[in-house]
C-alpha cells in the first residue's frame, strides 16, 4: 500500500548530527545510514509519540517470521511477560492505523492495519530478535533520540541567538551615532561578530568554518547549542556595554573577561585544537583593538 500517514518525517543532515549535535564519526554514520531505512516519523517534536512504523523495523530486521501480520502478533500485540501479562500496551507502546488500499487489477480496495511503536517499544522489539541487525537497529534508535531531543535544544537556543544578533547591530549603530556620528556599517558588524567568535572560541568566523567544515557562510549553524549558548550570553552583555559608551577595546576586554568568569569550563571547539593557539588569538584581538585606539587617539 503505497498510502502512508501523514506525520512528518525528521531527517538530520551530517553537519546537523556532527557539529550541532556533537556525535562522533561512527554514530553519526549509523544514522546517516539507517534514517534512510528506518525513517523516524516525528509529530511536533515529541519523541515520546508513535513515531516508528513497524513494517519498516519488520524489513530492516530481515522480514522475521514470515508475513509482517505473524510479526506483529508475536511480537507486539500478544507478546507477554514472564507474569503473562502482555508486553506492549496498545495506545501506550503502539498504535494502529487503519487503512484503505487498492485490490490489484480488481477496482477493489480492503482495510488493513499499520502499527506505529514508540521508539522504547522499537528498542526492546529490535533485541527481541537477538541478532546483529536487531541490536544495530536498538542501537539507531537509542541514537536517533538522542539526535531528536539534541536539536530541539539547538533550536531553542539558535533562534534568539538569531534575534540577538540584530539587537546588537541596533544598539552598534546608536552607538556609532553618538560616538562618530555616523551609522554602522557591514565592517562594523562584521567586526563585532567576529570579535565576539574569538572571545567565545579563539577564532574568527572563517577559521570556525575550516575546523568544522562548514561550506557556507552561516558559521553558528556548525556550532553545538553550548557555543551557541555562550555567543547568545557575550550579544546580551555586549549590548549593555554599547549603551554604555565603552570603547571597542575596553568592551572587548570586559567580554573577555565575563567569558572566562561565566563559562569557565568551556572547552574548544573541537578536541584536537591548541588551547595555547585559542588565548594567542583572543590577546591578539586586544591587542589589535588597543593599537587601533592608540593611533586614532
Amino acid at each position: 500500500c503505497e498510502e502512508r500517514n501523514n506525520l512528518m518525517i525528521k531527517k538530520f543532515s551530517k553537519r546537523q548530527l556532527l557539529d550541532q549535535c556533537g556525535f562522533n564519526a561512527e554514530e553519526t554514520q549509523i544514522i546517516l545510514d539507517y534514517q534512510k531505512k528506518l525513517p523516524i516519523l516525528v509529530e511536533n517534536d515529541n519523541v515520546e509519540g508513535f513515531c516508528i512504523d513497524a513494517r519498516d523495523l519488520w524489513k530492516q530486521l530481515g522480514e522475521p517470521q514470515g508475513k509482517f501480520a505473524d510479526w506483529v502478533k508475536r511480537k507486539i500485540t500478544t507478546k507477554k511477560t514472564k507474569g503473562g501479562t502482555l508486553l506492549f500496551v496498545e495506545n501506550k507502546d503502539f498504535v494502529t492505523i487503519s487503512q484503505k488500499c487498492e485490490i490489484a487489477n480488481t477496482g477493489g480496495f480492503k482495510e488493513h492495519l499499520e502499527y506505529f511503536l514508540t521508539i522504547d517499544c522499537a528498542k526492546n522489539v529490535s533485541m527481541m530478535e537477538n541478532t546483529d541487525n536487531g541490536a544495530l537497529c536498538r542501537k539507531y534508535f537509542v541514537l536517533m533520540e538522542k539526535a531528536v531531543k539534541k536539536n530541539i535544544e539547538w533550536e531553542i537556543i539558535r533562534h534568539p541567538l538569531k534575534e540577538g544578533y540584530k539587537a546588537m547591530q541596533k544598539a552598534l549603530d546608536e552607538y556609532m551615532l553618538r560616538m562618530v556620528q555616523r551609522n554602522a556599517d557591514d565592517w562594523d558588524y562584521r567586526y563585532e561578530a567576529d570579535a565576539l567568535n574569538v572571545i567565545a572560541t579563539g577564532f574568527k568566523a572563517q577559521e570556525i568554518r575550516s575546523y568544522v567544515g562548514c561550506k557556507d557562510n552561516i558559521t553558528r549553524d556548525s556550532l553545538t547549542a553550548t557555543y551557541n549558548e555562550y555567543l547568545l550570553k557575550l550579544q546580551e552583555l555586549n549590548i549593555v556595554y554599547l549603551g554604555m559608551n565603552m570603547n571597542r577595546y575596553d568592551r572587548y576586554n570586559m567580554l573577555k573577561q565575563s567569558f572566562d568568569i561565566l563559562f569557565p569550563n568551556a572547552v574548544p571547539i573541537k578536541d584536537d585544537v591548541d588551547i595555547n593557539r585559542i588565548i594567542e588569538n583572543k590577546n591578539k584581538l586586544l591587542e589589535e583593538v588597543k593599537e587601533k585606539i592608540r593611533k586614532i587617539a
